[in-house]
C-alpha cells in the first residue's frame, strides 16, 4: 500500500499487536461471557454489603469496647483493622510476587511476636515496631482489596460496551511478534502457558468496544483481561523527507548517519493529540489519594483527647510519601504533555538514516519527535509507546 492511500487511515492494536481482521463470535464464547457477567455482578454486590456489615460492625463493636476502640482510632479504625486483615488474607490465598512475599513477611513477624508475648512474657520486644508492622500490614491489606474492588467497578462500567459487542457477535483479531508486545503481567503469563502460533507470533481475539480477551493463540481465557486498544496513525516509509534547518542540524554530524526531516501527518498530529489528553487527564490517582489522606487527618484530629498530638507514626509517613510519589508523577505527566504540544505546533519529526540505508529510497530506521525526544518510529513501525498504557 502506498503512502498516499495510508495517510488517512487509522492504524489499530491491541497490547501492541497489530490489528489482523475479524471473526465471528462462536456461541460457546458467548455463553462463556453471559456466565462471567452474572458472576460479576453478583460478587460485587456480595462485597459491597460484606463491607457496609464490617463497618456497622465493626462501629457497634467499638461502643461496646471502648478501650479496644480508642487503641485503633474508634469504630472507623477497627473497621479498617479488620478488611485489612481479610485482604492479607486474600493476599497470601491468591497473590503472586512481591504482594504475597510481603504478607507472608508481615503476618509472620506479627504471628512471632503474638507467640513471644505469650510464651516468653519477659522478653523485651521493640513494641513500636510490632506496632509499626500491624499498621503497614493493615495497609497493605486495605491496599490489595482496593485494587481489587477498582478492577471489578472497572468491569462494571464496561458491562455496556461487553452488551453491544455481544449484541454485535464479532471478534477483533490482533497478531504479530510475542516480543514486541506491551504485555502487562497477566498477559505475559498467559502467553508462557499456551501454545506458540506455527509462525511464532502471538495471536489475540478480543471484543473491539470493550477490549475484552477471548482468546489467546486459540485458547479460551476464562478470566477477565481486558488489554489496551490503540489507535495510531499509519507509518509512512517512504514520504518525502528534506534537509534539517540551519541550526538545527547538528555542527559536527555523525558520519555514519543521515539526519533529515518529514511533516508530520494530520492523522498524526491528531494522535499527538489524543497523548496529550490522556497524559493531561490522569489527575484522579492525586486527587483521590488527597482525598484519602484528608480524611485519615480529619478522623485523627476528630478522635484525639486534648492536649494530646497528632500522631506522625509509620503509617502517616508512609501516606505522605506516597501523596508526594503520586504527585511528582502526574506533574512527569504534565510535563510529558507540554513538551508533546511543542511537537505538535513544529508539525515535522527528524528522521535517522544509517550508513547502510539509502535516504532516498529506504525508509529510515529511527524516527524522533525534536523536543520530547521520544522515537516515534522504529524500523518502520509505531514505537512502543505509542501502542502503550500510558
Amino acid at each position: 500500500m502506498n503512502d498516499a492511500r495510508t495517510r488517512d487511515e487509522i492504524c489499530r492494536y491491541a497490547a501492541g499487536l497489530p490489528y489482523h481482521g475479524t471473526r465471528p463470535l462462536e456461541e460457546d464464547d458467548r455463553r462463556s461471557i453471559e456466565h462471567r457477567l452474572r458472576r460479576v455482578v453478583l460478587g460485587v454486590l456480595l462485597t459491597a454489603t460484606g463491607i457496609v456489615a464490617i463497618m456497622l460492625g465493626a462501629m457497634a463493636a467499638a461502643e461496646r469496647m471502648p478501650t479496644l476502640a480508642a487503641m485503633v482510632r474508634g469504630g472507623l479504625g477497627l473497621g479498617l483493622l479488620t478488611l485489612g486483615a481479610l485482604g492479607v488474607l486474600a493476599c497470601l490465598l491468591t497473590a503472586r510476587g512481591w504482594w504475597r512475599g510481603l504478607a507472608l513477611l508481615s503476618a509472620g513477624y506479627l504471628v512471632g511476636a503474638l507467640a513471644a508475648d505469650a510464651w516468653l512474657p519477659h522478653l523485651d520486644q521493640p513494641r513500636w515496631l510490632t506496632a509499626e508492622v500491624l499498621v503497614g500490614t493493615t495497609v497493605l491489606g486495605l491496599s490489595y482489596l482496593g485494587l481489587g474492588l477498582a478492577r471489578r467497578a472497572r468491569l462494571l462500567r464496561l458491562l455496556p460496551r461487553i452488551r453491544a459487542d455481544l449484541a454485535e457477535g464479532a471478534l477483533e483479531c490482533f497478531e504479530g511478534s510475542g516480543s514486541r508486545a506491551s504485555l502487562g503481567g497477566r498477559l505475559r503469563r498467559w502467553r508462557d502457558g499456551v501454545d506458540p502460533e506455527p509462525s511464532g507470533s502471538l495471536r489475540l481475539e478480543v471484543l473491539p468496544r470493550s477490549g475484552l480477551m477471548i482468546r489467546l493463540n486459540g485458547r479460551r481465557i476464562d478470566r477477565w483481561e481486558t488489554v489496551h486498544m490503540a489507535r495510531v496513525a499509519p507509518v509512512l516509509p517512504h514520504a518525502l523527507r528534506v534537509e534539517l534547518p540551519q541550526g538545527v542540524a547538528p555542527t559536527t554530524p555523525d558520519p555514519s548517519l543521515c539526519l533529515r526531516r518529514r511533516s508530520l501527518t494530520p492523522p498524526e498530529q491528531a494522535e499527538i493529540d489524543r497523548h496529550i489528553a490522556h497524559l493531561r487527564r490522569r489527575w484522579w490517582p492525586a486527587a483521590t489519594l488527597t482525598l484519602v489522606v484528608m480524611t485519615l487527618v480529619t478522623w485523627d484530629l476528630r478522635t484525639i483527647t486534648p492536649g494530646e498530638t497528632i500522631p506522625l507514626d509509620g503509617a502517616s509517613l508512609g501516606w505522605l510519601a506516597l501523596l508526594v510519589v503520586v504527585y511528582v508523577g502526574y506533574g512527569r505527566r504534565v510535563l510529558a504533555a507540554r513538551r508533546l504540544a511543542d511537537d505538535r505546533q513544529l508539525r515535522w519529526v527528524v528522521t535517522v538514516h544509517e550508513d547502510t540505508a539509502d535516504p532516498h529510497s529506504d525508509p529510515p530506521s529511527l524516527e524522533v519527535l525534536p523536543i520530547s525526544r521520544l522515537a516515534w518510529t522504529e524500523q518502520a513501525a509505531p514505537a512502543g509507546w505509542r501502542v502503550s498504557r500510558l
